[in-house]
């Protein structure tokens, strides 16, 4: 009898997970609120109902009666996978795990009641002029949304004065957002899994941002964990290892942002599920050799997996972060392979000719337009090409 999975939330970047577990012989019920939610139609069975409400989705799965749920990226009703879960005896993360990790101020304070993290954070509460209000901080400083992804309304506050101007952007919001100080470093990612209590990073990715103030991930370069420092690699394991015990993972896939200093690590946000954006499904195969959906997928349905990577491609997915200008030419896929033949590893791209490219202010404002992956022989070569390639898009 085919096993019955559950997927909470059926945005496009389901769809990858959906299609895995097909695939393997389950039977995948796939619920979203949005009844034109793209990975619906990808499912065996297509459920509408509100995902914001636990109890309503209960009610829904407890009538299917799932032999577990099948972890997707999503934002803050992650959450909802993990009270299905807990109500439900299923293997997988647990509520109290979604709740730490998708509300950042209940982050903070856990890791900050753990001696995780040393900067101050404060809650910003709706319905109050925070221009009126005593915030002591040391600049720079970040202003960002309680809850949710996708570097949605954040702030990148220099001083006093940028403090105050974001104060006046969010003084009619009805959402709440915490203010803490900045850590100074260079932006990376991993990529990985929590599995009977045991860490494993399946990548590391250094980040390129944009500029300030929006500081949007516009591309990931693959790093090699053979090459870094094992002073590094003992403190990324180390503080990794410390934040996923101190939010209570186990049995789930990882995805954290983090700043890197010397051999200093800082968790940025980390969270018990896949990372969005063309990473887990796309860049993260290409770059390792494993895709954790369908590791994941097995340890679902108790056969053997592992989430060590099999190999190292120094690798490089790159967006099209073009701002305020007209798209002249586009480029064909076969027109930049006839140049750097094999080393295009990949190439989506929705531009066309005509095409208005609009400020880059978070990640929704990027990502549709598609992207491309690179393989050389090291970083600087791998931003030679980049650019290179992005050179080939006529601008006005």
């Amino acid at each position: 009898m085919k096993k019955i999975g559950v997927v909470i939330g059926a945005s496009r970047d389901a769809i990858h997970t959906i299609q895995i577990a097909r695939k393997h012989g389950i039977y995948v019920v796939a619920l979203d609120g949005n009844k034109d939610a793209p990975g619906l139609s990808y499912a065996d069975q297509a459920i509408v109902v509100d995902i914001s409400k636990p109890d309503s989705v209960l009610e829904v799965v407890e009538r299917i009666q799932p032999d577990f749920t099948i972890p997707i990226p999503i934002g803050k009703y992650l959450t909802t996978t993990g009270f299905i879960n807990d109500k439900l005896g299923l293997k997988g993360i647990n509520e109290l795990a979604t709740v730490l990790s998708t509300d950042k101020y209940k982050f903070h304070t856990a890791l900050q009641t753990e001696g995780l993290r040393d900067i101050t954070c404060y809650l910003l509460e709706p319905g109050i002029n925070h221009l009126e209000c005593e915030y002591p901080i040391e600049f720079p400083a970040i202003i960002k949304p309680r809850f949710g992804s996708g570097s949605r309304d954040v702030f990148y506050c220099a001083d006093e004065m940028d403090l105050k101007d974001a104060f006046r952007m969010i003084q009619d919001a009805k959402e709440h957002f915490i203010l803490e100080e900045a850590v100074q470093g260079e932006e990376y990612s991993i990529d990985g899994a929590v599995m009977e209590g045991k860490l494993v990073v399946t990548l590391l990715r250094k980040k390129e941002i944009s500029k300030l103030p929006e500081r949007q991930p516009i591309s990931s370069i693959a790093i090699d964990l053979d090459e870094i420092s094992n002073e590094l690699s003992n403190h990324l394991q180390s503080k990794l290892g410390n934040v996923v015990k101190a939010l209570n993972y186990d049995n789930c896939l990882v995805n954290a942002d983090l700043i890197i200093q010397g051999n200093e690590v800082f968790v940025i946000e980390i969270s018990p599920r896949p990372s969005g954006h063309n990473l887990h499904n796309v860049f993260v195969p290409y770059a390792t050799g494993v895709d954790l959906a369908e590791e994941y997928i097995k340890y679902l349905l108790e056969k053997e997996y592992s989430f060590r990577r099999k190999v190292n491609r120094r690798q490089k997915i790159t967006f099209f972060s073009f701002e305020n200008v007209v798209i002249t030419k586009v480029p064909t896929e076969d027109e930049i392979r006839e140049n750097i033949k094999e080393q295009l590893v990949h190439w989506e791209c929705t531009i066309q000719e005509g095409d208005f490219m609009n400020k880059i202010t978070n990640g929704h404002s990027i990502m549709g337009r598609g992207f491309f992956i690179l393989e050389g022989n090291n970083e600087e070569e791998l931003d030679r090409l980049s650019n290179w390639v992005l050179d080939q898009f006529g601008r006005k």
